[in-house]
């Protein structure tokens, strides 16, 4: 999405729209609202009416709180989606966007700032009483915000491709998320967008250079030129428990909620984490809650798509044209399979299968011996392990990670073809007798597949800061990280691959191993890893299919 035009992306989710959901039942009208905060500002905010008959009521309010503006695909896919057919919309922008008046402060204001639109809502004499709210990404996030004290007249959420907790999201696992600069940068501009899309304000040149950059943070503040001073704030703050975030941590909406919500990821997806673990609490608690999760990234899992399975579900929660409208309430796609499966839950049932890494990089069922001889690469911040694919804003998703096969500073485990299909479903988890000659490195973690013409192709990963870690003995550590949750099947002939390097840049930030905090540190230091294999200390464990 940021590398096409806005005029492109519209046009072609418009088609798509068309495609998937035929033209619009409705005529509608659209009026100019502003809504009072309790601080004295006034948030913009468009309101949707459908054109009906005498005879017939609209069948209900979505409200959207969005801070990417109310022109252009915003518009398509948060409001006229649904005014076309029948319901009314209430988009609203959130404060300093889009004519919204205050400062925009990315995740800090939204529960305040959406608690007041809907006491503004309630005094409407177009309101009916009831509201249901939807939206992607960070329009996903405000709901999670709201919901936190869910108001009573709430009737459901579609929440998707989103995360309740916005310290995780900018420092994952410990490490920082460095599409956050990117992004940070683009919010604070994207009124001085222009038809040639975000390459107008964004030179790529001048990001990577700033990334690239030590300090990171020095660099990240002479880029900015004195816009978005809360992703300033946020990089110096890497402790997430810091009272820095508690406005933007929602984790007590998992609790509270208790409408139906529908829920939707995709396997390359950026937020994929907290969207599963958001919807294992949710099911846990007996909340009615419905998951979708493709083969996608996070742009593709956002768009038009999704429109379908979202109006089935407004057809039973809101309308009540349908009953039962998903029996069972999951859908996975199933790579290598290459098919949509329905579950009851997520993850399904599976009996775990332990792949032993060895100390000549290869994976088998059968462990090696005590005196198989250790495994050890170096990383160096000076010429960081690339990113290649994966769960990225941009240009991520499946790709040929091949490369990594070739770098001295990746270990590369490699199974034989193998001689049956292997299901699996769930989170796998990579278990390592690990040791490094400092107290501050990162474990990064990847799970691919080798098809029958040798390329590999990445499924899934997750990474770890190790600084607040308890430091190993030299006989190596035990370590364990689960991977982003997948539903694949490894055919019969293809090779299973696990890759361990020390980052994934610029995916995270690059760990100095000093010590420091990553955005502010000066010197680099290199990192040697070693990873033990005698006797089966180091395995990857499948969740496989029983």
């Amino acid at each position: 999405m940021a590398s096409a035009s806005p005029d492109s992306y519209e046009v072609r989710e418009t088609a798509n729209l068309a495609k998937v959901m035929g033209p619009d039942e409705n005529s509608y009208t659209v009026s100019a609202k502003r809504i009072p905060m309790p601080d004295g500002i006034e948030l913009a905010a468009d309101f949707y009416q459908p054109d009906l008959p005498a005879d017939r009521k609209p069948h209900g309010l979505i409200y959207v709180l969005c801070p990417y503006g109310r022109a252009g695909v915003m518009a398509l896919i948060n409001a006229k989606v649904f005014a076309g057919r029948g319901y009314m919309v209430l988009l609203v922008s959130c404060r300093g966007t889009a004519g919204s008046g205050g400062v925009f402060v990315a995740a800090m204001t939204e529960q305040a700032d959406s608690q007041a639109v809907v006491k503004w809502m309630r005094q409407q004499p177009w309101y009916p009483g009831k509201f249901v709210t939807f939206g992607p990404s960070y329009m996903g996030y405000v709901q999670w915000a709201l919901l936190r004290d869910p108001p009573e007249d709430l009737v459901a959420s579609i929440n998707l491709c989103s995360v309740y907790d916005n310290s995780l999201l900018v420092w994952t696992n410990g490490a920082y998320r460095m599409d956050r600069i990117s992004w940070s940068y683009v919010v604070a501009r994207q009124d001085e967008i222009t038809s040639t899309g975000v390459s107008s304000i964004l030179d790529p040149r001048k990001l990577m250079a700033t990334i690239q950059a030590t300090p990171i943070f020095e660099a990240t503040e002479k880029f900015f030129e004195g816009r978005a001073s809360y992703a300033l704030d946020a990089m110096k703050t890497p402790n997430v428990d810091d009272p820095f975030w508690a406005q933007a941590k929602h984790r007590a909406a998992l609790e509270r909620v208790n409408v139906p919500l529908l829920l939707r990821s995709g396997w390359y997806d950026t937020l994929t984490v907290q969207t599963m673990a958001a919807y294992t609490r949710l099911r846990d608690r007996g909340i009615k809650v419905y998951l979708t999760v493709g083969s996608w990234t996070h742009s593709e899992a956002c768009g038009t798509d999704a429109m379908p399975e979202v109006f089935d579900f407004l057809d039973e929660y809101v309308t009540g044209r349908k009953k039962d409208h998903r029996p069972l309430s999951v859908r996975a796609f199933v790579t290598g399979a290459e098919e949509w499966r329905s579950l009851p839950s997520w993850p399904p049932a599976t009996q775990q299968r332990s792949f032993y890494l060895h100390g000549d990089r290869t994976i088998d069922e059968q462990p090696p011996a005590a005196d198989s001889p250790p495994t050890s690469f170096t990383y160096d911040p000076h010429n960081p392990t690339p990113t290649v694919g994966g769960p990225l804003m941009a240009r991520g998703g499946r790709v040929d990670d091949s490369v990594y096969a070739s770098r001295p500073d990746v270990l590369v485990y490699t199974s034989p073809p193998l001689t049956q299909d292997v299901e699996i479903m769930g989170k796998p988890v990579v278990q390592l007798a690990h040791s490094t000659e400092v107290p501050s490195a990162d474990l990064w973690i990847r799970l691919s597949e080798v098809d029958t013409d040798g390329v590999s192709h990445n499924l899934t990963e997750n990474w770890q800061a190790l600084d607040d870690f308890e430091q190993q003995d030299a006989q190596g550590g035990m370590f364990s990280l689960a991977l982003v949750d997948r539903a694949h099947v490894f055919k019969k002939g293809t090779c299973i691959r696990v890759i361990v390097a020390g980052g994934s840049f610029p995916l995270i930030a690059r760990n100095p191993g000093t010590g420091v905090n990553r955005t502010l540190a000066k010197e680099l230091k290199a990192v040697t890893h070693t990873v033990q294999h005698g006797s089966g200390v180091s395995r990857l464990i499948l969740p496989c299919s029983v």
